[in-house]
C-alpha cells in the first residue's frame, strides 16, 4: 500500500515537474528543435491579415502610380459572439456599406480568419469614402476596423500585359530564392512575379516584408486587453523601392481606350521616342484580369514582344538591302501585270500596277517589284540587312547592372525570324515569298517600331528601355538603366539609305497605300502590311502599319498589328495608327523627360 502511494506521488511529481519546465523554465526554447512556446501560443491566438505586400511600386515617367493604389477598406475579425453586433448596429453598418443586413450577417457568420469586406466571393476590397470611414468609426464596434490597404492592380489599370502579375510558384521560389527560404524571409507560398515587369524586376520589387494587421484573442476568442488590433510593418525607410518606367500613363490609357473602341480583339501597339527609342506606350489585346489569371489562355501574353508574320512592312528591309548594295538604279522600272507567272506568285492588285520604280513599288506595296528585286539579292545579304535593322534578335534593353551580370527588361521577348530550320534558303520561290514578309518571316511589333527609330537616327539603332531607374523610397537612386545602342555584327545601314526610306514612307501616305492618313493632326509617314496566315484550317490575315510623325520634325515611331482578322474585315491598322498619332499630337509630350 505504501509502495503504491509512493509511486503515485512520484508520478504526480514528474508531471508537475514537466509542466513547470514547459510553462516556466523552457518557454523560450522547448525540445531539441528550439520551439518558442510563448511565441507559438501568441501565434495561435493571432489573426493576421496582409494589408500591403511590401512590393515595390511601378510608376510612369511622371511618377504617376501604375500599381499599388492605397484604399480605405473594412476588416472584420472572428471573435467571441458576446462582442458581435446587435441588430441595430448591423442595420447601421449595412446602410453605411450600401448593402443589406442579410449580406453582412452571411459574411460575418462564416468568418474563420480576418477578412476584408468585398473579398468574400473572390472580389476586391471595397474602397470606402471619407464619409463612410467617419460613420464606421462612430459606431465603435469591437470586431471591425477601417485600415489602409494596398490595391496592387486597381480597376481600370493600364499596360497590364507589360506590368504582368504576381502569384504563387513554389518551384520557382525554391529555384531562385533558396537562401531566403532557409532564412525565413520567404515561404513557399509567397507570391512572386509571374510575368511582365513583375517577373523581370522581381528581385528588386520583392521588398523587405509585409505590412499586416493582427488581432489577438484568448482561447475563448475574446479580445485581449491592450492587444486587440496591432499593425506590424517592416521598419526600413528605404523600402519598398520605386520602379520608374518610361511610359506615359495618360497616353497608354488613351491608346487602350482607342483599341477597345475599334473592337480590336487581338493585337498590339508600340510607341517609341524617336530620339533614343524609349517606350512611351505598349498595349496588347485581349485584356485580362491580373487577379484571376488563366495560364491556359494567352490573354495575359504581351503581343507587343511576340513574333508574328509581318507582311509588306518587311519590304523596308529588302529596299534597304537593294539601296545599300546598289543592285537597283533609281530610274529602273519593273513591270507588274498582277502575276509573276511562276510559283503562283501574285500581286495584291490583280490587274497589275504597270511599270514601277522601286520607289513607286514601295509606295504602292507592289509584290511583283519586290520579287524581281529579290532576284538580285542573296539570302545572306537579306539576313545581313535584317540584322542591321534589328529584326532578328531581341531588341529590348539588356546588360549588366550593379547587382546582376546579365539582365533583360522585357519578360519573354521573342526573336525575329527569316527562315525556318529546314527551309531551303536559296530557293528562288522561297526568297520571293520572304521578300514580301510571308512564309517563315516573323517580327515583333517592338522590333518593327524600333526599326523605324533606327531609320530616324541614320541607321543607328537603340535597345528600347521601358524602365529608366529604380529608386529607394527616399528618392535616392538604387539602379540606373542608361540609354544603349543596339549592337549588330553587320554594322548599320547607311545614313543616305535611311533618309531615302524615310522619304519613301512619306510617299506611302501622299501617293500610296496610306493615303487615308492625310487627315491626321500631324503629317505622317509609314508603311502598310498585310500578311496571310493559317489559323487552324482557316485563312486569316495580320494587318500592320508602321511609321513616324510629325514628318517635319519626327518625334515618335509607332507600330501596330491587328492579328488573326478575317480577310473580308475592313482595315483597322491604319485607323489605329492615325488615332495613336492624333493622341500624341494632342499631348505636347517632351522628349526631354
Amino acid at each position: 500500500m505504501f509502495l503504491m502511494l509512493f509511486l503515485i506521488l512520484l508520478l504526480f511529481a514528474g508531471i508537475f515537474g514537466k509542466l513547470f519546465w514547459i510553462q516556466i523554465a523552457a518557454t523560450e526554447s522547448y525540445s531539441s528543435r528550439g520551439i518558442n512556446l510563448v511565441k507559438n501560443s501568441v501565434v495561435q491566438r493571432q489573426r493576421a491579415l496582409v494589408l500591403e505586400s511590401g512590393r515595390g511600386e511601378i510608376l510612369d515617367r511622371n511618377l504617376q502610380p501604375l500599381t499599388g493604389n492605397i484604399v480605405k477598406a473594412l476588416v472584420a475579425f472572428p471573435i467571441n459572439s458576446e462582442f458581435a453586433m446587435n441588430g441595430q448596429e448591423v442595420s447601421q453598418l449595412a446602410r453605411i456599406l450600401k448593402t443589406n443586413k442579410e449580406s453582412w450577417l452571411s459574411f460575418a457568420r462564416n468568418l474563420k480568419e480576418p477578412q476584408v469586406w468585398g473579398t468574400q466571393d473572390g472580389g476586391k476590397a471595397l474602397s470606402l469614402s471619407s464619409q463612410q470611414v467617419k460613420e464606421i468609426d462612430r459606431l465603435g464596434l469591437a470586431n471591425i476596423k477601417v485600415v489602409e490597404m494596398e490595391d496592387r492592380y486597381p480597376t481600370g489599370m493600364t499596360a497590364r500585359q507589360l506590368i504582368g502579375f504576381i502569384g504563387q510558384n513554389p518551384d520557382r521560389v525554391m529555384q531562385l530564392y533558396g537562401s531566403d527560404l532557409e532564412k525565413g524571409r520567404l515561404a513557399l507560398t509567397s507570391k512572386i512575379g509571374g510575368a511582365g515587369l513583375e517577373k523581370s524586376f522581381d528581385a528588386w520589387l520583392r521588398g523587405v516584408g509585409e505590412t499586416s494587421i493582427s488581432y489577438f484573442t484568448d482561447a475563448g476568442k475574446r479580445p485581449l486587453a491592450g492587444l486587440d488590433a496591432r499593425m506590424i510593418a517592416p521598419d526600413n525607410s528605404f523600402y519598398p523601392v520605386k520602379l520608374i518606367t518610361t511610359l506615359d500613363s495618360h497616353v497608354q490609357q488613351q491608346i487602350e481606350a482607342l483599341m477597345d473602341k475599334l473592337n480590336i480583339r487581338e493585337g498590339a501597339a508600340v510607341v517609341q521616342e524617336a530620339a533614343q527609342g524609349d517606350v512611351i506606350a505598349m498595349a496588347s489585346r485581349p485584356n485580362y484580369n491580373p487577379l484571376q489569371v488563366d495560364l491556359a489562355s494567352n490573354n495575359w501574353s504581351n503581343y507587343a514582344i511576340k513574333a508574328t508574320a509581318p507582311g509588306s512592312i518587311f519590304k523596308t528591309i529588302v529596299a534597304a538591302a537593294a539601296l545599300d548594295e546598289k543592285v537597283v538604279t533609281p530610274t529602273e522600272t519593273f513591270d507588274c501585270e498582277g502575276a509573276l507567272g511562276k510559283y503562283g506568285f501574285t500581286c495584291w492588285r490583280k490587274d497589275g500596277h504597270g511599270p514601277l520604280t522601286l520607289e513607286e513599288g514601295y509606295a504602292q506595296s507592289c509584290n511583283i517589284v519586290f520579287a524581281n528585286v529579290m532576284r538580285r539579292l542573296t539570302a545572306t545579304q537579306l539576313e545581313k540587312y535584317a540584322d542591321k535593322l534589328g529584326v532578328l534578335n531581341e531588341v529590348g534593353w539588356t546588360g549588366k547592372t550593379d547587382t546582376r551580370d546579365a539582365f533583360e527588361q522585357f519578360d519573354s521577348e521573342e526573336r525575329g525570324q527569316l527562315f525556318a530550320a529546314h527551309t531551303p534558303e536559296n530557293d528562288e520561290g522561297v526568297l520571293m515569298q520572304t521578300a514580301i514578309g510571308q512564309r517563315d518571316v516573323r517580327m515583333t511589333p517592338l522590333q518593327a517600331s524600333n526599326m523605324v527609330v533606327t531609320l530616324l537616327n541614320d541607321g543607328k539603332g537603340f535597345t528600347p528601355r521601358v524602365v529608366k531607374e529604380i529608386q529607394y523610397q527616399t528618392g535616392r537612386e538604387m539602379e540606373a538603366f542608361p540609354v544603349k545602342s543596339l549592337a549588330s555584327d553587320d554594322g548599320k545601314i547607311s545614313a543616305a539609305t535611311s533618309r531615302t526610306l524615310l522619304n519613301w514612307m512619306r510617299e506611302v501616305v501622299t501617293e500610296g497605300t496610306g493615303q487615308s492618313l492625310q487627315g491626321a493632326k500631324w503629317k505622317l509617314a509609314g508603311k502598310s502590311g498585310t500578311a496571310q496566315i493559317q489559323n487552324g484550317n482557316q485563312e486569316k490575315v495580320n494587318q500592320w502599319f508602321i511609321g513616324y510623325g510629325p514628318v517635319e520634325t519626327p518625334r515618335y515611331a509607332v507600330s501596330v498589328v491587328i492579328k488573326n482578322t478575317d480577310p473580308t474585315e475592313s482595315n483597322k491598322a491604319i485607323p489605329l495608327f492615325k488615332g495613336i498619332m492624333d493622341i500624341l499630337a494632342s499631348q505636347g509630350l517632351s522628349n526631354s523627360k
